[in-house]
């Protein structure tokens, strides 16, 4: 019987898995079906430099197949791009930042991540549960009991002392414990897709604040470029469907000629923007992790690092706790974990709602007043804080994170 199950594939539950199998406790993990490769193909994933670390240390990062693309500069910018004789004279972008010494994040395709992620859970001590659905939780005994249904409709049942739920935004787990949380409405839609760039990008990721939305190019290899265009849904839906010319020249006008002319390589997904709020992720015998814990906007690219320092604090905090003698399932983990969690969920999850708001949806003499202050902060010692948060593993403190295993 194993003491801890997580429930959830993908990128957070295999990775969440991977983490915990070094803990002192037994793992078993359970996925509907084996993450879906080939469905990842133009999605991408930005891992901080911290999370970077933590991937190499769980043997992950040496099984990417291609290599990650640095994000050597970062350059932001308010409101549309100017031209003409303004566009010569100024800065295209208001805000800089640049690291010749170690590069602040890294863009890696998922396809990529995740065979990586399958290929080093051969090797880790995890019972592997494929094609099962989780279809039931009870509390018995102070123990959790998990009901499964395969693909044949046979049911069986797992016991253990705790389950971590990371089975996504619409967590069936969350649900069925009655965890409170606030979804904002469904107003904007991002669409993601691959573009090639006319010139070099230099390893610069890109973002500008419209008053639609943000839109954001992060680096890839052979000079694509990832997009993500927050827009009102309603012109999501029409950009994912227009002529493939119209869309090019409307977003080379949307982020600026920095890059130079861009041009559509893949297919358009949509993707529904619904940040999410959780005061409390547990619940007895349970903790969620990842987009069942947490759904902040793309802006920042910062979702998978919240999931990577959900799964590093909890490792620590199972160490620790199986040193005291502990079970994976005391209610000294649960309260651990959501107090050592707050601090980060809850700064990411302000930082982003809050410039989307900042940018979108004030009236125009509050966002050129956004403006100035984005300028004068790039002059301003405060950038440097700025930079050290984006890299992780500033609010999130854990071992993994430094790259070392819990001792």
């Amino acid at each position: 019987m194993p003491d801890i199950v997580v429930v959830g594939g993908g990128l957070t539950g295999l990775m969440t898995a991977l983490t915990l199998s070094h803990s002192p406790y037994r793992i078993a993990h359970i996925q509907r079906q084996q993450a879906n490769v080939d469905g990842e193909t133009i999605r991408t994933t930005t891992i901080s430099a911290a999370g970077r670390r933590m991937l190499e240390t769980l043997g992950v990062w040496q099984h990417l197949t291609s290599a990650p693309t640095p994000i050597e500069a970062v350059k932001v910018a308010d409101g549309e791009p100017s031209t003409g004789i303004k566009a010569r004279r100024g800065k295209a972008f208001d805000l800089e930042w640049q690291d010749r010494d170690e590069p602040m994040a890294f863009v890696v395709p998922n396809a990529t991540l995740l065979t990586a992620l399958e290929r080093q859970m051969r090797d880790a001590h995890v019972e592997r549960l494929a094609d099962r659905t989780v279809a039931g939780f009870a509390i018995f005994n102070k123990q959790a009991h998990l009901t499964l249904i395969n693909d044949r409709g046979v049911t069986d049942e797992v016991i253990c002392d705790l389950v971590v739920g990371c089975d996504g935004r619409n967590s069936m787990l969350r649900k069925s414990v009655g965890v409170r949380q606030r979804t904002l409405l469904h107003s904007q839609t991002a669409v993601v897709a691959l573009v090639a760039a006319e010139r070099p990008h230099k390893n610069a990721a890109f973002q500008r604040f419209l008053a639609s939305g943000p839109i954001a190019l992060m680096p890839l290899a052979d000079n694509l470029m990832s997009l993500v265009w927050t827009l009102p849904k309603h012109e999501a839906s029409q950009y994912q469907t227009c002529d493939v010319g119209k869309f090019n020249q409307t977003i080379t006008m949307a982020i600026g000629d920095e890059v130079g002319f861009l041009t559509l390589q893949s297919d358009r997904l949509i993707w529904p923007i619904k940040p999410t709020f959780i005061a409390n992720p547990t619940a007895d015998n349970l903790i969620l992790a990842g987009d069942a814990a947490h759904v902040i906007h793309p802006l920042a690219g910062q979702g998978y690092n919240l999931a990577l320092g959900d799964a590093a604090v909890l490792l620590d905090i199972l160490c620790a706790t199986s040193a005291r003698g502990l079970q994976a399932g005391h209610f000294s983990v649960l309260a651990d974990y959501r107090q050592k969690r707050q601090l980060d969920v809850g700064a990411m999850s302000l930082a982003t709602l809050g410039l989307n708001a900042l940018f979108t949806t004030m009236p125009p003499g509050f966002a050129r007043i956004a403006g100035l202050g984005m300028s004068l902060l790039n002059r301003s010692p405060a950038k440097s804080i700025f930079s050290t948060i984006a890299r992780g593993g500033k609010l999130a403190r854990a071992s993994l994170l430094t790259g070392k295993l819990p001792q």
